[in-house]
């Protein structure tokens, strides 16, 4: 914005060059001139600040921004709702699927909102700090009574985009203070042994 006569010019010109400028770029004028129904002659006046800018004209040019405001502020909306709904997209356990032992640990797959599969690993440092792999049927009694809480991990990795090419995988670094207790010794949570004076 290059006023003509910056000393001269008053608040209503300023402020509506800048109007103008925001709405149709450099060339303005004629623009929002046809738009709200003036002549060019008359903007030319109002910009210079040789005439006062009528309250009916600024109700126009009110309308006019509200008219082209509100269908941007609609489809920015919309697209701020899209990217909210990738970054909280839900995951679920697939159906029909069971965990599998895996060397690294244990496996599980779950799926987006929108079908597409997550495939999940625990690591065996997680399982070895908490429950006896022998038999393997306790690892998996103990994932099927702690699943929720690793599912709740898979998902806060999910949504933080912590993960790479579809695999997830939950280290005890992701499961510090959460409610996975140590069941290793006689199925009883193991309790510090804490020395009293």
């Amino acid at each position: 914005m290059t006023p003509q006569n910056p000393n001269n010019l008053k608040p209503s010109a300023i402020l509506l060059r800048q109007i103008g400028e925001q709405l149709y770029g450099r060339n303005w004028q004629t623009p929002l001139s046809a738009a709200i129904g003036v002549s060019d002659r008359s903007m030319r006046r109002w910009v210079s600040g040789d005439d006062d800018i009528p309250r009916g004209v600024w109700a126009d040019i009110h309308r006019h921004a509200e008219a082209r405001w509100l269908p941007i502020k609609y489809f920015d909306d919309e697209v701020v709702r899209l990217l909210n709904s990738e970054i909280s997209d839900p995951l679920q356990p697939i159906a029909n699927t069971s965990p599998t032992q895996d060397g690294h640990g244990l496996s599980f797959a779950m799926q987006t909102g929108k079908g597409r599969p997550i495939h999940c690993y625990i690591l065996r440092e997680v399982l070895d700090d908490r429950v006896s792999s022998t038999p393997f049927k306790r690892v998996l009694d103990y994932f099927r009574d702690y699943a929720i809480v690793f599912y709740s991990v898979a998902q806060r990795k999910f949504d933080a985009g912590k993960y790479e090419n579809g695999v997830i995988e939950i280290s005890n670094r992701d499961v510090i203070g959460l409610a996975l207790p140590d069941i290793r010794f006689g199925g009883v949570d193991v309790v510090p042994f804490e020395r009293h004076p």
